[in-house]
């Protein structure tokens, strides 16, 4: 049955792309990616019951490994993957129809988006690190493509730096991975799967620890590119920026939480080995440093698309902040967090995609009285900007107040103040370019560019979704939540 499950998270998106490269109906392509993202987001729901009911769930070859951390960010991944599906057939048609795109790129598009999601359940769900490893470079050569979607100068230009920056960070995760076989094979043996997580974890204690220490460090600026910690974050304002804007929102809801998942993997192997001392401070300062960094480019911002990657880069070091303060408070902080942020980042890009498609422009200040021309757009831009800087009563705020009371809790003041300044800068920041675009007098926009029903119920529904886990958060979830802190923790 657990073999069975597995295998349909990785072939019904896997079913999906082919299905889609050899259709040219364009309304066919939105139902295939449709129903597909739908079935993979329902798979993922029974998965994560599974998961409450047994707390792990394994193939009977141990290839494949789920457990409460695994099931949330499942969760969290095929509903992006699914609202971005939903959320593309509007935003394509209207490219269509403007006369953006080629015949064929619609094709390409939903068939990219179905391998995008197929890399990444591969990495959610392998127990063997190294397979883990692959599925996160296979994600990159997915997005590579969907970043230069557009075919313009800058979209391939903004591909190829994705690329190579992400490939050099991704080599030296594999000098990780490398370096942790080596560490386990003498423990373990070549022929009892020394990369499996499962196994890694119950001998962890045996595990030598100045090679893990080194493997951490390369797993640390690997992953960490790959997510978009500071300093090596630099793909991607532009990555984001050029990208079509539903494929930005998968990036930011669903990639940079799959790159975090599998730094989270290491950060509990060392922790559990040689404690939590050594991997505490580097993420700390990481997490720190990735806020700080955001500030100044955030502020001198002129692009909607490149602002909302910046947004991405400060959040990403809120979770590593609370993933450094290593205590069980922080860590359901951070979980919780992940979860809300892509909520948020979801809608924040699918208000840019919807303002671009009205006024014809990125550029934030040619973005003029957006309330008068798409009021709908406009007043849910609004309400996520608030959402995402950490305002009651959205769930942001509970991650983030949940965070700093952990900082605080824990002996870490000061960092816990830098934390509360940055997020008052930010939301300054934030809230001066939203006023900017919704109010004022209104710029020339496309006013026959307008939300369809079905994108006015998606976004509605994800804005409930904000509203209800900063009221009450139901209780399977929770429980999803507290279980997969427990994962973090090493229990």
């Amino acid at each position: 049955m657990s073999t069975l499950l597995f295998s349909v998270l990785l072939l019904i998106p896997l079913a999906s792309a082919a299905l889609c490269a050899v259709t040219r109906d364009q309304r066919r392509l939105e139902l295939i990616t449709g129903v597909g993202t739908a079935l993979t987001f329902l798979s993922g729901i029974f998965l994560t019951s599974q998961v409450l009911d047994k707390t792990v769930v394994a193939s009977p070859n141990a290839f494949f490994y789920a457990d409460a951390l695994s099931a949330l960010l499942v969760l969290i991944v095929s509903g992006s993957a699914f609202a971005v599906a939903l959320y593309s057939v509007g935003y394509l048609r209207a490219h269509v129809a403007a006369g953006n795109l080629a015949p064929g790129q619609p094709r390409l598009y939903y068939a990219l988006l179905n391998v995008f999601t197929f890399t990444m359940m591969s990495v959610l769900i392998s127990n063997n690190l190294g397979f883990l490893w692959i599925g996160s470079e296979a994600t990159t050569l997915a997005t590579a493509f969907l970043v230069a979607f557009y075919d313009t100068k800058r979209s391939l230009e903004a591909a190829w730096k994705y690329v190579i920056i992400c490939s050099v960070g991704i080599a030296l995760a594999l000098f990780g991975v490398i370096l942790t076989y080596f560490s386990s094979v003498s423990v373990v043996g070549v022929s009892t799967t020394p990369l499996n997580w499962s196994t890694l974890m119950s001998v962890a204690k045996k595990l030598d620890p100045a090679v893990l220490r080194l493997a951490y460090v390369f797993i640390l600026i690997g992953f960490g590119t790959k997510a978009g910690i500071a300093p090596m974050h630099t793909w991607k304002p532009d990555a984001y920026g050029e990208a079509p804007a539903p494929i930005s929102a998968l990036m930011a809801g669903g990639l940079v939480n799959v790159a975090l998942y599998s730094l989270i993997r290491f950060s509990i192997l060392v922790n559990k080995s040689i404690g939590t001392e050594f991997s505490s401070g580097l993420l700390l300062v990481f997490g720190l440093g990735s806020m700080i960094i955001a500030i100044p480019f955030f502020l001198m911002q002129r692009n909607i698309k490149r602002l909302l990657s910046y947004s991405s880069v400060e959040h990403v070091g809120i979770i590593v902040f609370a993933l450094g303060l290593a205590t069980p408070l922080a860590y359901l902080g951070a979980l919780l967090h992940m979860l809300n942020n892509s909520i948020a980042k979801l809608l924040l890009f699918f208000c840019a995609g919807n303002l671009r498609l009205a006024y014809g422009t990125k550029i934030i200040r040619r973005i003029t009285g957006a309330v008068r021309i798409m009021p709908f757009t406009a007043g849910v831009f609004l309400l996520a900007v608030f959402a995402i800087t950490g305002w009651p009563p959205f769930g942001l705020f509970i991650s983030e107040f949940t965070i700093v009371s952990a900082g605080f809790a824990s002996g870490n003041v000061w960092p816990s103040i830098v934390f509360l300044a940055v997020v008052a800068i930010i939301f300054a920041g934030f809230i001066y370019y939203a006023s900017k675009m919704i109010f004022g007098e209104p710029a020339r926009a496309n006013t026959e560019v307008n939300a369809s029903r079905t994108t006015k119920a998606l976004f509605a529904v994800l804005m409930l979704a904000l509203l209800c886990l900063g009221i009450f958060i139901p209780s399977p979830l929770l429980k999803l939540l507290h279980n997969a802190a427990d994962v973090l923790s090493g229990s």
